[in-house]
C-alpha cells in the first residue's frame, strides 16, 4: 500500500495523516482538516475508475444528492471535488468506532434483542434514504460503523451512501472480474436481481439487510462457496439454510427467523414493502417471543426458582410498588453477573449500588425494553412507556446453603404512571429477570 500521500494536503485544507484502507474504487485516508482542526476521512478515486466516460456526470449528481441527505445514522459528506490533482476525492465525517463485522468477530453472534436495536437504527436511515430516492446497493457489515460498541448505547452509522452508483456496468464488470470485493455489491450480500443484472430498487437493500440479520443471529452468512461465482449463484437460486441447520436451534425464535427469511425472498415483490415495514415486523416478532406465556418454574441442572408477585408484601415496601420474590440456586457472583447482563441488555441506568442492593432506572433515553406493541420505539415513532425504578436485593437464604439466594425485585412507577395502570403492571409482570435467574447456564447474551 502506497504511503507517499501521507502529509499531502487535499483541496488546500485536508492533510493526510494515515492510510485507512484501499478497495476497488479508491484509497482511503485519515486526514486533519486544517482550518477546523477536526479529523475527517478522505477517499481518493483510482485512475481507472475516474476515466469512466460518464463518471464526472454521475459524481456530480450523487455528491449533490448526498450533500442534501443528512441523518444521524449516516456518515455525513463534508466536501467533494472532481478536480483534485491526486484524483476525484470525497471528504467524509470520521467516525470513532468499529465496523459491524469487527463487532461480530469478537461476539460470534448477537442476541435477537440486540440485533433488533441495531436493525431499528438501520431501518430508520434506510427509510429516510429510500424516500429521497437513494439506494445504497452495497450494504454489508464492513460498511456499517458501530459507535460505542458492546454498550447499551451502541449506534449504527452507515457509510458509502451514493458511491455505488458512480460506475457504469462495463466498468463495474471489469472490477468484478478482477477483484474479490465487488465495486458495487459484495458477493455475500448481493440480492438476486443484482446477480441477474436486472434493475434494482430499494428492496435490494432490504435483501442485503436480511443477509446481515442472518449473519448477526447465526454467526455465518446464509451462502458459502469455493468462489465468488458459487456464492452469487446460491443467492440467485438457493434457499437459505434454516437457523437449525445453521447450528443455532433455540437461539433465535421462529417468528424472527420468519422475518429474516422474508427479507431473503428471491423476488423483490415477496420481500417487505419498505424498511419501516421490516422494522415493524421484527419488532412484532421480538415482542411475540418476549411476551409469550412463561412456563412454571422447573428444577434444572441444580437450579430452582419460586416466584411471588405482590403489592407491598411486608416490611420495607409500600403500596406504590410491585414486588417479585425469587429463590434461585446459584452462587451470588453468578447471580450478580446475570443481573448486570440484564441491566445492560435493557439499557438501564444504575442510579445507586450498595452491597446487597442495586437500584436501576428503566425507560430512559437508552432504554429499549418493553416497546408498545405495533409502535416503532426503535425509530422513535411510537409512545414509550414511562420509567420504572427498580431495586434488586440479593440475600443468602441461610448461612449453611451459600448457593441458595433470595432475590427481591421491587418496582415503582415514575413520571405520572400509576401502579393501578394495567399496562404498567403487565410490564412489571413480564419478568425478564426471571429468565436470567432460571437459565440453566451462565450465558450473557452480549
Amino acid at each position: 500500500m502506497e504511503h507517499s500521500m501521507i502529509g499531502r494536503i487535499f483541496l488546500g485544507r485536508y492533510q493526510a495523516t494515515k492510510v485507512l484502507g484501499e478497495g476497488g474504487m479508491g484509497r482511503v485516508y485519515l486526514a486533519r482538516q486544517l482550518d477546523l482542526g477536526r479529523q475527517v476521512v478522505v477517499k481518493i478515486m483510482h485512475d481507472h475508475v475516474a476515466v469512466d466516460t460518464k463518471f464526472r456526470e454521475r459524481f456530480q449528481r450523487e455528491m449533490l444528492l448526498m450533500a442534501r441527505f443528512q441523518h444521524p445514522y449516516a456518515v455525513t459528506l463534508y466536501d467533494a471535488s472532481l478536480d483534485n490533482p491526486e484524483g476525484p476525492c470525497i471528504i467524509m465525517e470520521y467516525i470513532r468506532g468499529i465496523t459491524l463485522d469487527a463487532l461480530l468477530l469478537r461476539n460470534t453472534r448477537l442476541s435477537p434483542a440486540r440485533v433488533g436495536r441495531l436493525l431499528g437504527q438501520l431501518c430508520e436511515v434506510l427509510m429516510a434514504a429510500h424516500v429521497e430516492g437513494i439506494v445504497h446497493r452495497d450494504l454489508k457489515p464492513s460498511n456499517l460503523m458501530v459507535v460505542d460498541p458492546d454498550t447499551p448505547y451502541e449506534k449504527i452509522k452507515v457509510m458509502d451512501f451514493g458511491l455505488a452508483t458512480l460506475l457504469d456496468p462495463i466498468t463495474l464488470k471489469k472490477l468484478t472480474d478482477t477483484n474479490s470485493e465487488f465495486a458495487v455489491g459484495t458477493p455475500g450480500y448481493m440480492c438476486p436481481e443484482q446477480v441477474r443484472g436486472e434493475e434494482m430498487d430499494h428492496r435490494g437493500d432490504l435483501y442485503s439487510v436480511g443477509v446481515i440479520l442472518y449473519e448477526l443471529l447465526t454467526g455465518r452468512t446464509p451462502f458459502a462457496g469455493r468462489t465468488s461465482m458459487d456464492v452469487l449463484i446460491a443467492h440467485a437460486n438457493e434457499e437459505p439454510p434454516s437457523f437449525t441447520d445453521a447450528g443455532v436451534k433455540g437461539w433465535v425464535p421462529p417468528p424472527i427467523e420468519a422475518v429474516v427469511k422474508k427479507c431473503l425472498a428471491k423476488e423483490p415483490g415477496d420481500r417487505y414493502v419498505n424498511a419501516r415495514e421490516l422494522a415493524e415486523a421484527y419488532e412484532a416478532a421480538l415482542e411475540e417471543q418476549t411476551f409469550e406465556p412463561e412456563p412454571e418454574p422447573v428444577v434444572e441442572n441444580g437450579e430452582a426458582e419460586s416466584l411471588v408477585a405482590t403489592a407491598a408484601p411486608g416490611k420495607g415496601f409500600d403500596s406504590h410498588q410491585i414486588v417479585h420474590q425469587l429463590e434461585a440456586w446459584m452462587p451470588e457472583t453468578i447471580a450478580t453477573y446475570k443481573l448486570r447482563g440484564f441491566v445492560q441488555d435493557v439499557g438501564g441506568e444504575v442510579v445507586e449500588s450498595v452491597p446487597g442492593r442495586i437500584r436501576v432506572r428503566l425507560g430512559g433515553p437508552g432504554s429499549v425494553y418493553w416497546p408498545k406493541k405495533g409502535a416503532l420505539s426503535w425509530l422513535g415513532l411510537g409512545r414509550r412507556f414511562g420509567q420504572i425504578e427498580m431495586d434488586l436485593y440479593l440475600d443468602r437464604a441461610s448461612p449453611d446453603r451459600e448457593s441458595l439466594l433470595n432475590i427481591t425485585v421491587a418496582m415503582r412507577p415514575q413520571r405520572g404512571d400509576s401502579i393501578a395502570d394495567a399496562a404498567w403492571r403487565a410490564r412489571c409482570d413480564h419478568r425478564p429477570w426471571r429468565r436470567r435467574a432460571s437459565a440453566s447456564r451462565v450465558d450473557r447474551e452480549w
